[in-house]
């Protein structure tokens, strides 16, 4: 059977071959060469409308390379014996043999391959992205709202909804502090004034951010694995919209209130609420936000803007994963030693309530950026979660990071911030979680060992720094029971404003 096979395969062959120098003969004047015979095998069996539509095909499929000039050059026409009858006058289809097309690649120069100067291929160049209105307006300002939006990308999203979150943010830290200011001299016009701003922004909050949470929740399938991050940021945003509904049927009541005072204090609560409800949602996002970013291997994207808070002055959560994902990826965790610190400040809600938001972010943007200072350029520092600060520091060693973060917890209990818009001091205590990083462990897993451990920091009383034990026992965080590491007399004062 396999013999009859190749007989057969042969036997084709060169009934094939015989064809063509045959018509070979036809044509040409005299014998024709090898070559001359192989292509009018080529030409006589392939039609030409497949040789043109295999020609367009490679055009279309290699669209950075200029073949349109070598699709445009005129088809050589073979010579022949008999005259050329002319055909009456129609539109004509210039087609081009495969022969021409190899010929003209293997004499071209690459580089003029390479350029793109036809205008046919025109289409190939990519439109522009569209921005709306409001979002162009964002990204002229250079602030940390100057999202690249890429509606392409599932986790833009994430960053519009953040941008009008922290517009709202941003006007309620002005209009505490204007409540806060008039506090004493404040009449009933001052309250329906105040009343009026908070009952627009939460209307506006709401109807803007209805449309993006939609527009996400369109797009959850799109998260892959990490939908139920997304499902997260849903249920947080959900509870912020409810807090601002709750707010909006509240202010109402508030207008009826006949004390100055007393309404200028629901109105305080009132802001407080929301505070507590947006900082939960920042939050979700940005850990949303950065895992879809890893997820998808969009690290390169990530705009230069989202590595630092702009209103606190200090790295981001996003800019602190961002540059542990990159040691990671350079495998520096093999051959360095990191050591990883959460501080967060001790009821520090009370001082947002008792103070207001301005200071509260003050006293934040101030001590982070004095916390900047006691840790080398090459170490991280910066806003993690809340009020939460990560400290990262690398080389040192384990003994010597909780050494010196242990001597900025006793320091902070003696740090005097001063208001001096507020005629007060304000006294501040931190609480403290340590962990080492090992060579073996995923960037995620030493965060889980980190917030494990001031976790039980903060149920052992607060006001502590505790370090994770590494070992096979799964012994439970400890204690550093350090001595008094401060001067008696070191008594420093940090103003907030």
């Amino acid at each position: 059977m396999n013999n009859l096979m190749l007989f057969l395969i042969i036997s084709n062959a060169i009934i094939c071959i015989l064809i063509g120098y045959n018509i070979a003969i036809m044509f040409q004047k005299g014998h024709p060469n090898g070559k001359e015979t192989l292509w009018l095998i080529v030409h006589t069996i392939i039609p030409p409308s497949t040789i043109k539509f295999m020609s367009e095909t490679v055009a279309y499929r290699l669209p950075f390379i200029d073949i349109a000039r070598v699709l445009k050059l005129k088809h050589k026409e073979l010579p022949r014996t008999e005259p050329v009858v002319e055909q009456p006058a129609q539109t004509h289809i210039e087609e081009n043999s495969l022969e021409q097309i190899m010929e003209t690649f293997t004499s071209a120069n690459v580089g003029d391959l390479l350029e793109v100067q036809n205008e046919d291929l025109s289409f190939m160049i990519p439109e522009q992205e569209i921005f709306d209105d409001e979002i162009a307006e964002i990204l002229s300002e250079q602030t940390t709202e100057s999202w690249l939006v890429n509606d392409k990308q599932v986790e833009t999203s994430l960053l519009r909804l953040n941008t009008v979150m922290m517009k709202s943010g941003l006007f309620a830290a002005e209009l505490d502090w204007r409540i806060r200011s008039l506090r004493g001299t404040m009449e009933m016009k001052d309250i329906e004034q105040f009343v009026t701003e908070l009952q627009d922004d939460c209307k506006n909050y709401l109807e803007t951010q209805a449309t993006i949470s939609q527009q996400m929740l369109e797009r959850l399938d799109e998260f892959g694995e990490l939908r139920y991050l997304a499902e997260e940021v849903d249920y947080a945003n959900m509870e912020q919209s409810a807090q601002v509904e709750t707010t909006l049927n509240n202010l109402n009541t508030i207008r009826q209130t006949k004390s100055p005072d007393e309404a200028a204090n629901r109105l305080l609560r009132e802001l407080a609420s929301l505070r507590v409800a947006r900082h939960k949602l920042r939050d979700m996002q940005d850990k949303t936000y950065i895992n879809v970013v890893f997820y998808e291997n969009r690290e390169d994207n990530i705009p230069q803007q989202l590595f630092h808070d702009e209103q606190l002055g200090i790295r981001s959560r996003i800019g602190l994963e961002m540059a542990i994902h990159n040691w990671w990826q350079q495998k520096r965790h093999q051959t360095r030693q990191f050591t990883f610190a959460l501080l967060d400040f001790v009821r520090f809600g009370e001082i947002n309530d008792e103070y207001g938001i301005k200071p509260a972010d003050k006293i934040l943007k101030n001590y982070g950026q004095l916390l900047e200072g006691k840790f080398d350029k090459s170490d991280l520092v910066g806003i993690f979660c809340g009020n939460c600060y990560l400290i990262v520091t690398q080389n040192i060693g384990l003994q010597k990071t909780i050494t010196e973060i242990e001597r900025i917890r006793q320091l902070c209990e003696k740090t005097r911030f001063i208001g001096t818009s507020l005629n007060k001091e304000i006294h501040m205590q931190l609480t403290c979680g340590i962990t080492e990083a090992l060579g073996t462990q995923t960037p995620a897993e030493v965060f889980q060992c980190l917030e494990k451990t001031l976790s039980a920091a903060k149920k052992a009383g607060k006001n502590r720094t505790f370090n994770f034990i590494h070992g096979p026992l799964n012994k439970p965080p400890e204690e550093i029971i350090a001595p008094n590491l401060v001067d008696k007399d070191d008594n420093p004062a940090l103003i907030i404003d």
